[in-house]
């Protein structure tokens, strides 16, 4: 009786054993979930975040570089949408990356008057773990956004009108003539101009140019009016798309 006892128990004590090492490996699972992975995921954000911005400015850099060559060429630049994706928990939030065109003057040749045209290129994460917060490019000036609020993303631009400042400054040298040359740069969206998910996207930017020779050209923006006479005018057609 005693040795069937034994045998009993000997049976027993392995599925005990297992029971245990499963409720161990529950309970280090829920704690893993519960205490480490929304830190996880809010750090991995984080630095999603801070590539999001880094592929702004090389954005913003890209566009000074084709207005300085004024030549045609064609830039990449590589962004994930979304971040977030850390072991046990792959879900990631999603991004939205939009593009709009805007007007920032007015040039006129030989009375005829057409549109100075600026590009606008936002993103805006959603689904996040953490802070909402989004970037946008506008005229050579990169901002961080939350909500209805912006400031600028530079560290050397220490108020919203250090950032504005910015922008006007940069509009400004853009239409200013060098070697009788006056580059007028016009945006305009090309292709898809929106996307939202979690994927990896691209911003594109390609870049044409034709020229004309113009008796005399008038640049106007708001506050400001200047005419340019014997010039050739260089027309660098900027298409911007997210694919």
């Amino acid at each position: 009786m005693k040795k069937d006892l034994r045998e009993k128990d000997d049976a027993v004590s392995p599925v005990i054993a297992l029971m245990l090492i499963l409720a161990i490996l529950a309970t280090c699972l829920a704690v893993y979930t519960t205490t480490y992975v929304p830190g996880l995921k809010q750090q991995d954000e984080i630095t999603h975040s801070g590539d999001v911005k880094l592929t702004f400015e090389r954005f913003a850099s890209d566009i000074d570089n084709l207005v300085a060559q004024g030549k045609p060429a064609v830039y990449t630049e590589v962004l994930e949408l979304g971040g977030g994706d850390v072991p046990l928990s792959p879900t990631k939030s999603s991004g939205t990356i939009e593009i709009e065109e805007t007007i920032i003057g007015t040039y006129k040749i030989g009375g005829v008057t057409k549109n100075l045209t600026g590009i606008i290129v936002s993103y805006l994460p959603s689904f996040t773990a953490w802070e909402k917060q989004g970037y946008l490019y506008k005229n050579g000036v990169v901002w961080i956004t939350k909500d209805e609020k912006k400031t600028p993303a530079s560290p050397t631009l220490y108020t919203i009108q250090n950032g504005t400042d910015h922008e006007n400054k940069t509009v400004d040298a853009w239409y200013k003539p060098s070697s009788g040359i006056l580059t007028i740069p016009l945006f305009s969206t090309e292709g898809i101009s929106e996307i939202t998910g979690t994927s990896t996207v691209k911003l594109r930017l390609n870049a044409t140019v034709t020229e004309e020779t113009a008796t005399a050209v008038t640049i106007t923006m708001p506050g400001k009016t200047e005419t340019y006479s014997g010039v050739t005018i260089r027309y660098l057609n900027i298409g911007v798309s997210v694919e």
